[in-house]
């Protein structure tokens, strides 16, 4: 499985990840039409079957339910 890692900042009460691989980095910004990701989009790119930071928001998303 494909681990996207990234770095978190908050700008005004949002985390945004900025994607650390630029490659990574480039093709994500073509998909979403924007520089960083919002917690939808990692929820998504884990649909998708990809990890974020090794994590899969999914199992978390159900332990939360």
């Amino acid at each position: 499985m494909t681990n996207i890692k990234t770095t978190v900042k908050t700008a005004f009460g949002r985390s945004l990840h900025y994607v650390e691989d630029e490659v990574y980095a480039d093709a994500l910004a073509r998909l979403t039409g924007k520089k960083t990701l919002n917690d939808l989009d990692i929820i998504n790119l884990n649909m998708l079957g990809l990890q974020v930071n090794g994590v899969n928001s999914l199992d978390q998303l159900e332990l939360a339910v």
